[in-house]
């Protein structure tokens, strides 16, 4: 984080800033429980969370954005398809470090961070005059808003709930609500075709399943990854772990998971093991079900509307073919992304 170039530089903007800025007339409540007061309109945005660049997009608010964080492209593959005005825009942080200077000089009406992004970021964004919102997309209390790694008493519950409040900050933020409603709702509804499909799988023959990333990491529980595999009629092996952590071969082994999942942004994953030795006596790798996800699953650390909509229902295929024989995911995607990005789905499946 920036916090020894220039600060008198960085004080004269604030001025400047702040002497041009309207006058504000709303407290919001961001995800750390934050109060927060923004302007009535929200004209320019900085975005240093790509869950948060994900949803204004989908929101129908691409083009008020002015900043976005350095590593989105890595984040979120493919968004630029949707939205191509984000690659020419400047990258003034990411979601744990920030330029002041650079974020001042886009004079923005509003700056969304991540929870976990440090208190001196937030604080620093904040002492410079800035509007800054955290946004979680789960529903964490006292301590455990801020963390990365959050313990919940209810996995399943604390994200439903966090991400619709999640949606509905941003969208009233934006003046978005009515669509921000819509996305929720869609998202709920398709979720429930899972739901009703699954229900009936005895708890002893659902399938075992591993989130491959890179370096042996993998998500346990308190992630939305682990209630993405839950929701799709999956156990999670990893589940007796916390997180976003990294984990052995033996572990692995031990564990002997039916099927392994690789996110698309980190596709060569997926190499990695089909070549490696130790991964041969796996059983996923063994009957050939290692799956790279499309770019709409979306099955992160948190959650976003499509991976409720479009992923449990694609995973839920994968493990369960014969019960989603009719669903046909290139539709399934079509529909949502006509909906929500304004054009069909061309990414890869």
């Amino acid at each position: 984080m920036n916090l020894r170039r220039g600060p008198m530089l960085a004080f004269a903007l604030a001025l400047s800033l702040l002497a041009l800025a309207p006058a504000y007339a709303r407290t919001v409540t961001d995800q750390l429980n934050r109060s927060v007061t923004v302007p009535d309109h929200v004209e320019r945005i900085v975005v240093l969370q790509h869950q948060t660049l994900d949803i204004l997009v989908q929101l129908g608010a691409a083009d008020r954005i002015v900043g976005v964080l350095r590593t989105w492209q890595k984040l979120i593959p493919g968004l630029d398809r949707y939205a191509p005005q984000l690659t020419s825009l400047p990258m003034p942080g990411d979601l744990s470090t920030v330029n002041v200077e650079e974020v001042l000089k886009l004079k923005p009406d509003v700056v969304f961070v991540t929870n976990y992004a440090p208190a001196a970021m937030i604080d620093q964004l904040s002492q410079a005059g800035l509007p800054v919102v955290a946004i979680s997309l789960s529903k964490g209390e006292g301590v455990e808003a801020p963390k990365l790694n959050p313990t919940f008493a209810d996995d399943d519950a604390a994200y439903a709930e966090g991400l619709k409040i999640g949606v509905r900050l941003i969208g009233d933020i934006v003046d978005r609500r009515e669509r921000a409603d819509q996305l929720i709702d869609y998202a709920f509804a398709e979720r429930r075709k899972v739901e009703d499909r699954v229900a009936s799988i005895p708890d002893g023959s659902r399938v075992k399943l591993y989130m491959a990333n890179p370096d042996m990491n993998t998500y346990g529980s308190g992630k939305y990854t682990g209630v993405i595999m839950k929701r799709s009629g999956g156990v999670n092996v990893a589940a007796g772990v916390r997180g976003a952590t990294k984990v052995s071969m033996e572990d692995v082994l031990a564990w002997n998971p039916q099927v392994i999942f690789v996110q698309d942004r980190y596709a060569p994953v997926a190499a990695e093991i089909e070549k490696g030795a130790a991964w041969q006596h796996v059983d996923a790798v063994e009957n050939k079900r290692l799956y790279i996800t499309p770019e709409y699953v979306k099955p992160w650390g948190y959650p976003l509307p499509e991976a409720l909509a479009l992923g449990e229902l694609w995973m839920a295929k994968k493990l369960y073919p014969d019960r989603f024989a009719d669903i046909d995911m290139q539709k399934q995607a079509d529909a949502y992304y006509t909906r929500f990005y304004g054009q069909k789905y061309t990414g890869p499946n």
